[in-house]
């Protein structure tokens, strides 16, 4: 899943430094402080802006009948989350893992941006795009993987974030029970030492 976003980290940095007043726009947009658990949408609610993770990880989760969680998916750093202008209600809950900061972008704000920068709703398209991408790839994953060759597919793609997440949270990722993925891993450690 290496799709490379175009509005985030450094392609996002030179937009914005591109003219001063850009950069000074975005400087002043508020941001929000979240800790570890606090949730910033919850499933069935609009998202009321686009956010942009500045700092921390956050993860979508669906419930299921019985009140277990299916992580969805994360995001860390430098990533979007909601859709611009869409008033349509969220089928997860957004919540955060870490201490986090994102910059708030509301859609009033994205239009007054796009009157003075017409190229940001392409730029933030893209970035959309960049993540329905890696969620294509997450689900043919799913369909044409088997658990173990899933888990070493997100160690492969993943191995930033595969420190920072606790063995629960990948397990529900990748849609496994955490006795399952412990087998696998023993499996796998006893294959790479040659066993």
């Amino acid at each position: 899943m290496n799709s490379t976003c175009p509005a985030c980290g450094p392609e996002l940095l030179a937009f914005l430094q591109a003219e001063p007043g850009r950069f000074q726009r975005w400087q002043a947009l508020p941001r929000r402080q979240l800790k570890r658990g606090d949730c910033l949408l919850r499933a069935g609610e609009v998202a009321p802006a686009l956010w942009f993770v500045e700092v921390g990880l956050l993860r979508g989760q669906f419930l299921d009948a019985d009140g277990r969680e299916r992580i969805h998916a994360f995001y860390p750093e430098l990533q979007w989350l909601g859709l611009p202008g869409a008033e349509q209600a969220s089928p997860y809950t957004l919540e955060a893992m870490e201490r986090s900061q994102l910059v708030v972008f509301t859609h009033a704000e994205l239009q007054g941006w796009q009157a003075l920068w017409p190229g940001i709703g392409e730029l933030l398209w893209q970035a959309l795009a960049v993540q329905v991408r890696r969620l294509t790839e997450r689900q043919q994953q799913w369909l044409m993987l088997d658990a173990g060759a899933r888990y070493q597919s997100f160690l492969r793609d993943e191995p930033s974030l595969a420190r920072r997440l606790k063995l629960k949270d990948v397990a529900s990722y990748l849609g496994l029970t955490n006795v399952a993925l412990s087998r696998i891993r023993r499996r796998l450690g006893s294959a790479q030492m040659g066993d």
